[in-house]
C-alpha cells in the first residue's frame, strides 16, 4: 500500500461533545432526492444502480468490522444483539449516501462498557469529477473536525483507490475517532467511527478491547478498504 503524505494538525482546543444514548438511524431508511437534489432519477446507469442498492447487504451487514473489533450489538450502547441499520439515497443524515450504520456495543470495559456509532457509506456519483468534489469535501471535512482536538493526524494512501485519506483523532473523554474516505471512478466510500477509549490499557493493564486505535485504523486501509473495493466494482461491473 503506496504512503504518500502524512501530516498532523496542532489541536485548536475542544468543545465538549455532547453524545446522544439513541440511535440516530432510526429514520435511515428515509429516501428523498438523488445526488443532484431532484427527484426524477439519473440518466447515468452507474449512479441508478447504486443508488438503489441496499448498502447493509452490499456490506455483509459490516460483519468484517464486527469480527474485527468484537462488536456484540447494534443500535444500543449498552446491549448486545441487533442489526446495523440501512439509509437510502436522501437519508435526512448524509442524504447523497446510502449507508450502513448505527450505535455500537463493544461489550465490558473495566465496568463502564464499551460503546460508540459507526457510519460506513457509498457515495454514488455522475462522474468523477463529481465523485472527486465529494472525496475532496468529505476529507476537508473531516480535517476540520480532527483539527479541534488532540492527536490529529491525516494520511494519505493509494491502490487500488484513486485516493484515499484516513484521518484520526482523540475527542472527548479520549475517545479515539476515525474517518477513512477513499475514492474509485464515480463513486466514494466513506467510514465515521468514534468509540470509548480502552480504560484497561490505562496504568499499562491488560486490554478491554479486541483491538488497539492503531491496528484498526491500519486493517481498515490495508484489509477492509481493498475488500469493499472489489465487492462495489465487481457489481458496478455488472451494469457497464
Amino acid at each position: 500500500m503506496k504512503r504518500i503524505l502524512f501530516k498532523t494538525f496542532a489541536a485548536t482546543g475542544a468543545a465538549a461533545l455532547l453524545l446522544s444514548g439513541c440511535s440516530l438511524f432510526q429514520g435511515g431508511t428515509d429516501t428523498g432526492g438523488n445526488s443532484n437534489g431532484d427527484d426524477g432519477g439519473s440518466d447515468n446507469a452507474v449512479y441508478t444502480e447504486m443508488a438503489s442498492w441496499d448498502a447493509c447487504e452490499v456490506l455483509g451487514n459490516l460483519q468484517p468490522i464486527t469480527d474485527e473489533m468484537g462488536i456484540q450489538g447494534y443500535g444500543s450502547s449498552t446491549s448486545a444483539g441487533g442489526d446495523p441499520s440501512t439509509a437510502k439515497i436522501g437519508n435526512t443524515w448524509d442524504p447523497e449516501s446510502i449507508g450502513c450504520n448505527d450505535l455500537i456495543y463493544l461489550g465490558p470495559n473495566e465496568g463502564v462498557g464499551g460503546s460508540g456509532e459507526i457510519k460506513v457509506k457509498i457515495v454514488p456519483t455522475e462522474n468523477e469529477e463529481q465523485a472527486t468534489a465529494a472525496y475532496d469535501d468529505r476529507v476537508s471535512g473531516a480535517e476540520a473536525e480532527s483539527a479541534q482536538w488532540e492527536q490529529a493526524k491525516s494520511e494519505e494512501f493509494g491502490d487500488p483507490w484513486d485516493a484515499g485519506t484516513i484521518v484520526s483523532w482523540t475527542g472527548d473523554t479520549s475517545q479515539p475517532f476515525v474517518q477513512v474516505i477513499a475514492r474509485d471512478g464515480q463513486w466514494v466510500f466513506h467510514i465515521d467511527l468514534y468509540y470509548t477509549q480502552d480504560y484497561g490499557l490505562r496504568g499499562g493493564g491488560e486490554p478491554a478491547l479486541a483491538f488497539t486505535t492503531d491496528e484498526l485504523n491500519q486493517w481498515f486501509v490495508d484489509t477492509y478498504l481493498p475488500e469493499v473495493n472489489q465487492i462495489v466494482n465487481d457489481r458496478i461491473a455488472e451494469v457497464q
